[in-house]
C-alpha cells in the first residue's frame, strides 16, 4: 500500500513538473522556468517589460528598458522566440524578437507583418495573476485577456549560420552568392538533395531540415 502511494505521488510530481515547465526565458547561461510568460518591446525592438509567474506561484513584473534582463530567448506556448537583428546585414543595429521556425546547425527565422512581434492580444480561459491594473498586479477568477506590444514591421525570413552570421533568405543575391554555396559544402546534403534551391518558405524550410539532419 505504501508503495502504491509512493508511485502515485511520484506520478503527480512528474505531471506537475511537466505542466509547470511550459514557459521559460534565457539570460546568458541562466534559464528561468515559469508560466504565464509575457513580454513587451519598444518600437526599436528592445525589451521593455517581462511578466511571468515563478515556481512558487508569485507574479513577477519587471518593467523599464534599463531594468529588464537581456533576454536572448523566450519559450512560450510551444514557440521559441530569439532576439535577432532587425536587418541581417546590420547585426549591431536594432533588434527584433522573432520566431525560430527551424532549429539545428542552421536556424531559420520567420516573422510576418503584424504577426508574432506586433501588438497581439492573447485570450485565455485560465486565471492569470499577471493582469495589470494601473501598474499593479491583480488576479482574476475567470478568463483573461493580455496584450503584448511591440513593432509590427515587415516580413522577415532569415537564415542563421553556426558562426552567428545572418542572411536574408528572400534575396536572390544571398541565395546565389552565400546560401547555396554554403549548403553545397556538405557532401552528404549535396548528394541527397534533389530540389532546385528555392527560397519559397516551405521548400526552403524542408531543405534546411534535410541539411540539419545529415550535416553537423
Amino acid at each position: 500500500m505504501n508503495l502504491q502511494k509512493l508511485l502515485f505521488a511520484s506520478v503527480l510530481l512528474i505531471s506537475s513538473a511537466l505542466c509547470y515547465g511550459q514557459d521559460y526565458f534565457v539570460v546568458e547561461a541562466d534559464t528561468t522556468f515559469c508560466s504565464n510568460l509575457e513580454y513587451g518591446t519598444t518600437a526599436q525592438g528592445y525589451l521593455k517589460s517581462v511578466r511571468y509567474t515563478d515556481k512558487n506561484g508569485k507574479a513577477i513584473v519587471i518593467e523599464g528598458r534599463k531594468v529588464v534582463p537581456d533576454v536572448s530567448t523566450f519559450y512560450r506556448q510551444k514557440i521559441t522566440i530569439d532576439k535577432i537583428p532587425q536587418k541581417a546585414d546590420k547585426p549591431d543595429s536594432y533588434v527584433r524578437y522573432t520566431e525560430r521556425t527551424v532549429d539545428g546547425t542552421l536556424k531559420v527565422y520567420v516573422r510576418y507583418p503584424g504577426g508574432n512581434l506586433g501588438t497581439s492580444t492573447i485570450h485565455s480561459n485560465a486565471p492569470n495573476p499577471l493582469t495589470m491594473n494601473n501598474g499593479t498586479v491583480s488576479g482574476r477568477a475567470s478568463g483573461s485577456t493580455h496584450t503584448m506590444s511591440g513593432p509590427g514591421g515587415v516580413y522577415k525570413f532569415f537564415l542563421k549560420l553556426p558562426d552567428g552570421t545572418y542572411y536574408k533568405i528572400n534575396s536572390k543575391k544571398n541565395m546565389k552568392k552565400y546560401i547555396v554555396p554554403y549548403l553545397q559544402e556538405c557532401e552528404a546534403f549535396k548528394s541527397q538533395y534533389a530540389g532546385d534551391y528555392s527560397n519559397e518558405k516551405d521548400s526552403f524550410i524542408e531543405m534546411i531540415n534535410l541539411y540539419n539532419s545529415v550535416c553537423k
